[in-house]
C-alpha cells in the first residue's frame, strides 16, 4: 500500500481529508505510470485506463470494460466513506490482484475514483518466460558449462532469426560453427566478470550487451544473464556524424587552398595540374622574363597573367592588357607605340601616350598575340630585343621599362608554324611558357568554381540561389568548351532563370536552350562514313551511347537505367576496356 501512495505522490497532488487522501488527477497523466490504472467516475463509467491495464484486462478477458461493476462488485462502498481503502483482492478471470482504491477529483472538480493495481502481485502470477518475452530488451541466460538456457523473443527480432532453436545448444559450439560472429555471454564466463560487449548479427542490427555472472557460495559461476539494446542507429548516427565532420574538415581545407587572393582577383582552382600553373606564375612573377600563357578560350589566361604581375616586383605598377585581336591593323602602331603630334592627319594635339607608356613600372599584357599581323610582330619582336621603341612621327627612341606577358589560344604546333606566327617572336616571349589545360582536363576545379561564381553572383544580384544535388553529376560531367568562360555563363543564366532559390534540371534544361554549346567529340547524330564489320559498328554506337548516358546522368547506376540495362554489364565493359569515362 505504501508503495502505491507513493506512485500516487509522484505523479498527482494530494491532500488529506478527514484521514484520508483525496486527488485532484487529469486524465492523461494515466499514461505515465508503470501500475496498472483504473479511472472511475462517480456512477461507476471507466473514464480511462492506462496501457498496462488494457493489457492486463485484455488478457484476463475483458478487453473493453465500460463499467467496473462487472469487475469489482462491491464499487462504491469506498467512494461513499471517502476513505483511502488498504490493499485487498479483486477477482479478474481466474487471477486475483490486490488493488488500492483512492477518492478523486477528476479535472479539478468531478468525484471519482482510481484502481491503482500493484504491479508486483502482477508479475508474481506471470509466467517468467512470458514475462521476459514481453520486455523490450534482448535476454539470454546461459549455465557455467556454456549451455544456452533461455532466449527472449526480442532476441530473435533484433536478430532476425529465431533464437529459441538455440536453446540447449553449446555456445562454444554456435561460435566455432560461425552461427554467431562473437558472444558476449562467453566473455563474461571467460573474465569471470562483468563486460560490456557490443555484436553484431547478419540482420544489420547491433546489440550492446551487458553480461553479468551470478556465483554461487563457493565463487563458482552458476550463470551469466546478458541483455541487449540495439544501438545500430546510435551506431549510424555516429557514424554519419563522423563522416560528415571529415567532409567538413576536408571542405574547408580545400576551400583553404582554392582561393588566392589576389588584390580585386581570385584565382579558384583544387586541382593539381592549377596548383602547378600557380605555382610555375607565382615564381615567374619574381623575375622580369618575358612570360607565354597559352590554352583555350576562357581558361582563365588573363586570370593567370594578373596573378604574375602581383605576385612579383612590379605590383605597385599598372597592369596594362589588350586584346591584340580588337584593335584595327591600321591603328597598332600608334595603339602600341603612341604618336607624335602632326604625325599623320586627325592625330591630337600634343600627341598620344602608347601602350608601353602607360605600362611603364608595370605589366603590359598582350592577348591573343598571335592575332596580331605578321608586320606588327616583326616591330614588337625588336622592342623586346632593343628594350626601346619610337612613337609615329618621332625621330627619336624611348627606353622600356615594362614586363611583357603574352597570351594565345592557339596550340604548341599552330604557334610553331612561321606562316601564322613569327618563330622569333615565339622564342622571344615563351622564356617562361605556362600551359592552362581546359576544364575538361582538370575537372576537380569545377565544383569550387560553381561555389564561387554562385556567391559572386548572389550577391550581384541579391539573390541567394542554390543548385540542387541532383544537377551537380551533369555539371560536373559536361565538357564545358568555353572553359571557365563558359561555366560562370552558365551559372549566371540558371540565376536569371530561376523561378526559387533553387534551380535543378529544368532550369539547366532552359540555360541549354539559350546557346549551351555541345561538349566536343558529343556526336550530335550517329552516321556511318564507311563500311566497317557490323561488330566493329556496334561497338561504336555502344560507346557513343555509354559515354552520353554517362554524361548526362553522372553515376553508373544511372546510366543503366537510361540505356535500360544492368549496372554490372557496365562494370564488366569497364573492366574489360572496352568503354571509358574519363
Amino acid at each position: 500500500m505504501q508503495k502505491n501512495l507513493a506512485c500516487c505522490k509522484k505523479h498527482f497532488g494530494s491532500f488529506q481529508i478527514k484521514g484520508g487522501f483525496v486527488i485532484t488527477i487529469k486524465k492523461d497523466v494515466l499514461n505515465q505510470m508503470a501500475n496498472p490504472a483504473l479511472l472511475i467516475d462517480g456512477k461507476g463509467h471507466i473514464l480511462m485506463m492506462n496501457p498496462p491495464a488494457e493489457s492486463m484486462l485484455e488478457s484476463a478477458g475483458f478487453p473493453s470494460p465500460a463499467t467496473i461493476s462487472g469487475i469489482d462488485p462491491l464499487f462504491g462502498k469506498e467512494l461513499a466513506s471517502g476513505q483511502t481503502i488498504g490493499l485487498r483482492n479483486i477477482q479478474i478471470g481466474k487471477a486475483s490482484h490486490r488493488i488500492t482504491i483512492f477518492p478523486v477529483k477528476i479535472d479539478g472538480d468531478k468525484p471519482g475514483c482510481l484502481y491503482l493495481f500493484d504491479i508486483a502481485d502482477i508479475l508474481k502470477q506471470m509466467d517468467f518466460d512470458t514475462f521476459l518475452d514481453h520486455v523490450d530488451v534482448a535476454i539470454g541466460i546461459m549455465n557455467q558449462d556454456g549451455i544456452l538456457e533461455h532466449l527472449n523473443d526480442t532476441m530473435s527480432r533484433y536478430i532476425g532469426v529465431n533464437a529459441k532453436e538455440w536453446i540447449g545448444s553449446d555456445l562454444h559450439a554456435l561460435v566455432e560453427d560461425r552461427a554467431i560472429t562473437d558472444s558476449a555471454s562467453l566473455k563474461a564466463l571467460e573474465m569471470k566478470k562483468s563486460t560490456s560487449t557490443n555484436v553484431t548479427y547478419g540482420s544489420g542490427v547491433t546489440l550492446q550487451y551487458q553480461s553479468i555472472p551470478f556465483f554461487d557460495k563457493h565463487g563458482k559461476i552458476k550463470k551469466v544473464i546478458s541483455t541487449g539494446r540495439d544501438i545500430s542507429r546510435i551506431i549510424q548516427l555516429e557514424n554519419d556524424l563522423s563522416c560528415s565532420q571529415t567532409l567538413k574538415e576536408q571542405y574547408y581545407q580545400k576551400l583553404n587552398s582554392l582561393e588566392v587572393l589576389l588584390g580585386r582577383d581570385k584565382i579558384v582552382y583544387s586541382s593539381e595540374q592549377m596548383k602547378r600553373v600557380a605555382q610555375v606564375a607565382v615564381k615567374a612573377g619574381r623575375f622580369d622574363s618575358p612570360v607565354l600563357l597559352w590554352g583555350e578560350s576562357g581558361v582563365g589566361k588573363e586570370m593567370i597573367a594578373r596573378m604574375i604581375h602581383q605576385s612579383g616586383s612590379r605590383s605597385q605598377g599598372p597592369f596594362v592588357g589588350v586584346n591584340c585581336s580588337a584593335v584595327p591593323s591600321e591603328l597598332l602602331e600608334s595603339e602600341f607605340f603612341g604618336y607624335e603630334e602632326g604625325a599623320f592627319t586627325g592625330a591630337k594635339k600634343g600627341g598620344q601616350n602608347g601602350l608601353f607608356d602607360e605600362a611603364k613600372k608595370g605589366t603590359l599584357f598582350l592577348d591573343e598575340i598571335s592575332e596580331l599581323p605578321l608586320g606588327m610582330q616583326s616591330k614588337l619582336l625588336r622592342v623586346i630585343q632593343e628594350q626601346e621603341f619610337m612613337r609615329v612621327g618621332a625621330s627619336r627612341t624611348i627606353p622600356t621599362d615594362v614586363r611583357l606577358i603574352a597570351s594565345s589560344n592557339l596550340s604548341r604546333e599552330q604557334l610553331a608554324d612561321e606562316t601564322r606566327f613569327r618563330r622569333d617572336l615565339f622564342y622571344r616571349l615563351s622564356v617562361v611558357p605556362i600551359y592552362i589545360p581546359p576544364l575538361r582536363e582538370r575537372r576537380d576545379d569545377i565544383l569550387p568554381l560553381i561555389r564561387f561564381f554562385l556567391k559572386e553572383l548572389n550577391f550581384k544580384y541579391a539573390s541567394n540561389v542554390r543548385i540542387n544535388n541532383s544537377l551537380i553529376p551533369r555539371l560536373y560531367h559536361y565538357d564545358w568548351p568555353g572553359n571557365v568562360r563558359e561555366l560562370k555563363n552558365v551559372i549566371e543564366r540558371l540565376i536569371v532563370v530561376a523561378d526559387s532559390d533553387e534551380v535543378g534540371d529544368p532550369e539547366y534544361d532552359l540555360a541549354n536552350q539559350l546557346e549551351m554549346k555541345p561538349s566536343p567529340g558529343q556526336e550530335k547524330d550517329i552516321s556511318i562514313s564507311r563500311m566497317m564489320p557490323l561488330k566493329e559498328a556496334i561497338e561504336k554506337v555502344e560507346k557513343i551511347l555509354f559515354k552520353r548516358a554517362y554524361q548526362e546522368s553522372g553515376s553508373i547506376e544511372k546510366t543503366a537505367e537510361l540505356l535500360g540495362i544492368n549496372p554490372s554489364t557496365i562494370y564488366r565493359k569497364i573492366h574489360k576496356g572496352q568503354i571509358r569515362f574519363k
